[in-house]
């Protein structure tokens, strides 16, 4: 669940219900953990797979909108007749149709992740009570009994719910904003900043150069942050939910950055280059004193191997890299795989 849903059910006055895939088998058009939150005035955020299953979904809510108990819905999408009725993705999804009703454990869970702070909520799928844990497995607002803490550690770890069918429960984790800092407001840079704020990022640039960081050259919402990189990788809130992007306009900067950002805590990191500049920077810090490990899982070269050439390309294959570690994808551990063997070929 992400701040702006929950923003949204904290705030909104009204009935709502939140609908969220539970289980997907075969091909769906969204993944377990998907939401949409419905009031009497129909789809107010988000999607659980738009189309015939979307307005299934939707007409389940309306009838459950001032209720108490919350439904299991089950989608079909194994239609065999392409000019048919039936959907024909060739899968099924298992959804939450949930009223709600007593909101005080997600306004308790809005403040933790306003302080950067992830935390889990926990459902029972045949009552409809919540109940919501810290990220050290606390209670902080009400009790489920029969929780199990490695699920619980499990959904916060990948940031994906986990759902135990025999229990009859749902561990829903809730992780702060995530954050993108990208070093350097050259062209690629200013071509991701523009990209990736609909893909749910909140999205900083910083660059030594002040000219650089007009407000003209980033859409609204962008932040800026200038100086030297030491001011601005000191000036940024790092936490678990961040991502770096290093593209500064030479190998020296860049090199710079990497020192000053491999002693923060994030998620993701990675800077632009050559095969041979890479080798020589991630050469270099392996020799200065900084955790091997965290070395060895700098991206670099960033970015997927697409071809991608112009800066609006670069900018797609970095996006596709983000969402590839975001959602914890094989394809991210086997494109650093590839790029790790290319480093080492002779």
């Amino acid at each position: 669940m992400n701040l702006e849903l929950l923003r949204a059910i904290v705030a909104h006055p009204q009935d709502l219900v939140l609908c969220t895939v539970l289980r997907v088998r075969g091909s769906a058009p969204r993944h377990a953990g998907s939401k949409m939150l419905v009031g009497r005035e129909g789809r107010l955020l988000g999607s659980v797979g738009g189309g015939r299953g979307e307005a299934l979904a939707l007409a389940e809510a309306a009838a459950r909108l001032g209720g108490a108990q919350p439904a299991i819905l089950e989608i079909d999408m194994q239609g065999m007749d392409a000019e048919g009725p039936a959907m024909v993705c060739g899968g099924t999804s298992r959804l939450l149709v949930e009223p709600l009703g007593e909101r005080t454990s997600y306004r308790v869970a809005l403040g933790l992740l306003e302080q950067g702070l992830p935390a889990l909520l926990v459902k029972r799928l045949d009552t409809g009570l919540v109940a919501l844990l810290d990220a050290e497995g606390a209670w902080v607002e009400g009790t489920l009994p029969g929780t199990n803490a490695s699920h619980a550690s499990q959904a916060l770890e990948h940031g994906l719910p986990v759902l135990d069918e025999a229990g009859q429960l749902l561990y829903d984790p809730l992780l702060p904003k995530e954050k993108l800092l990208i070093l350097g407001a050259g062209h690629v840079g200013t071509a991701l900043a523009a990209l990736v704020p609909s893909l749910g990022f909140e999205v900083t640039v910083g660059d030594d150069r002040s000219s650089f960081l007009e407000p003209r050259r980033f859409p609204g919402g962008v932040y800026t942050l200038g100086g030297s990189y030491a001011d601005i990788v000191g000036a940024f809130p790092f936490d678990p939910s961040t991502s770096v992007v290093i593209v500064t306009r030479g190998h020296l900067s860049d090199l710079e950055c990497v020192r000053l950002i491999l002693p923060k805590p994030y998620r993701y990191a990675g800077f632009m280059g050559s095969l041979r500049k890479t080798r020589l920077v991630l050469d270099q810090v392996a020799t200065e004193g900084f955790d091997p490990a965290r070395v060895a899982a700098l991206r670099a070269p960033i970015g997927l191997q697409i071809g991608a050439e112009t800066p609006e390309e670069l900018a797609v294959a970095l996006a596709a890299e983000l969402i590839a570690a975001r959602r914890k994808s094989p394809a991210y551990e086997v494109a650093h795989a590839a790029r790790k063997a290319r480093r080492l070929a002779p």
